[in-house]
């Protein structure tokens, strides 16, 4: 039960791409050899970064999760893996997971991912419970530039085509400051009883990634507003 989130914007100031990635932070979870599942409100991150991606999760929270994402960032620099899965459109470490988790605590459990990356070029993708990677899973009148997953997601999408007028937006018309807005709104306000807990916030850069983590975290502790257009502006 989750939020995850994906925009891709237009940075006037740089003049260049980036995707925003939005996530809550209610995790569902299964504790080690137990069969019941657990709901909290943690503050858990569901959104892994690497040095030139972030990957959220969607679904059960099991703790082999962790490992695999652990994993990940140890290949960034040995072994490509997320930018050869996307080159072949199958990542097969996700379809293992998945295998590996449905035997251990039921089919129930696999997840499926949202994947920002800016190899081997700047895109959004979905990454299926079998691993397929779907380079077009988007509304096809917005041209690829927005992605929900999650039980969140009916509710954030609504919100999020409401807030732009439902129209026809031309891409550079998404810029930075509006889809970071866009992105936190959503989550914030999503009507989904599965769906709470502080924003997480990432930007995926042409050049880098940036995880606002705990910053973003404590500006929703103080003038959420103001604080949350201060990091825009450090981030543009």
């Amino acid at each position: 039960m989750t939020l995850i989130m994906g925009i891709k914007s237009y940075s006037l100031e740089s003049d260049s791409r980036e995707i925003i990635l939005a996530g809550d932070s209610m995790v569902t979870y299964f504790e080690e050899n137990e069969k019941i599942p657990v709901s909290k409100i943690t503050g858990f991150s569901k959104i892994a970064t690497g040095k030139y991606w972030a990957m959220g999760f969607a679904g059960t929270y099991t703790p082999p999760l962790r490992t695999f994402f652990r994993n990940l960032k140890s290949e960034d620099t040995s072994k490509n893996t997320i930018e050869n899965a996307i080159k072949k459109e199958y990542f097969k470490e996700v379809n293992d997971f998945n295998t590996r988790v449905a035997k251990k605590y039921g089919e129930d459990c696999s997840v499926h991912f949202l994947l920002a990356s800016s190899k081997p070029d700047l895109g959004i993708y979905l990454v299926d419970r079998m691993g397929n990677i779907l380079k077009e899973p988007v509304e096809e009148d917005f041209e690829g530039d927005y992605l929900f997953i999650g039980s969140g997601s009916e509710f954030a999408k609504n919100y999020f085509e409401r807030k732009l007028g439902n129209r026809y937006i031309d891409r550079k018309e998404i810029g930075h400051s509006l889809a970071i807005n866009s992105a936190y709104e959503s989550v914030n306000k999503n009507e989904d009883p599965f769906t709470s807990g502080p924003v997480e916030l990432i930007i995926v850069k042409e050049n880098k990634v940036i995880n606002l983590g705990s910053k973003q975290t404590a500006c929703q502790k103080r003038d959420g507003k103001k604080s949350l257009d201060n990091l825009i502006e450090e981030t543009e």
